[in-house]
């Protein structure tokens, strides 16, 4: 409603329709007033519709451990293999890391484009004949209650996970006899890191967890020259 406001100019000498207009443009501050009021309204309520509209993405949860296949390795007591990165290909998000600079870790070969997420960048060392007869540990871990570790299941975009790539820094073999311990040389695993294709859905509101097992007794060659060389078998358990 409009409210006529009187003029605080006198008339003198003005047509009533110059009156009419002064006292309407008087009004106007009210008339303005309204019409900031209900475009504040307007706009916080495109707010929480674009607020609501960004969750409709979804996301879900992601976690992924480690076993090994019997094995009947000669004379070896440890296969030692040491991580410092692990991510996933999700054929969407742009990389990001679990903390530091983003694309950290990421090597030259193409991992640090679109797509990658770092789910954890922590260095951990893992003797796979420890994980021989179905027992698994996982490749993202934290601090447990009880002083342990414990799986930590890290928030992703659902949808499909086409590739883990696990970056190694290092392998190393340890006998049961007086040999000294061996280095293990790893080609590509230190570089672009160990490519599995998984082809896995994280559900939205759910949790994905891929469980790789990675066969040692299959991955360790001894060369001509007394060497070894780890020419990396691993495949998704069902």
């Amino acid at each position: 409603m409009y409210h006529a406001v009187q003029a605080r100019r006198p008339f003198s000498g003005r047509s009533e329709g110059g009156r009419m207009a002064e006292i309407l443009l008087e009004g106007e501050p009210t008339y303005r007033g309204a019409i900031v009021r209900t475009s504040l309204v307007v706009l916080l309520f495109s707010v929480l519709a674009v607020s609501c509209g960004g969750s409709s993405k979804g996301m879900g949860q992601l976690k992924i451990s480690l076993t090994d296949a019997p094995s009947d390795l000669a004379n070896v007591s440890q296969v030692n293999v040491t991580f410092d990165e692990i991510r996933v290909h999700d054929d969407a998000s742009t990389s990001f890391p679990d903390g530091g600079a983003p694309d950290a870790g990421a090597s030259e070969d193409g991992s640090n484009a679109s797509g990658w997420i770092v789910l954890c960048t922590d260095t951990q060392t893992i003797d796979l004949l420890s994980l021989t007869g179905g027992r698994f540990t996982p490749l993202c871990s934290r601090l447990a209650a009880d002083g342990g570790v414990e799986e930590m299941p890290v928030d992703v975009p659902a949808g499909n996970i086409s590739q883990v790539r696990l970056h190694l820094v290092g392998a190393q073999l340890v006998f049961n006899d007086a040999t000294p311990s061996t280095d293990v040389t790893v080609p590509s695993g230190t570089t672009s890191g160990l490519k599995v294709d998984v082809n896995q859905t994280v559900p939205q509101g759910g949790v994905l967890e891929i469980k790789l097992d990675f066969d040692a007794a299959q991955s360790i060659h001894k060369t001509g020259n007394g060497k070894y060389l780890m020419q990396p078998v691993i495949r998704v358990v069902p």
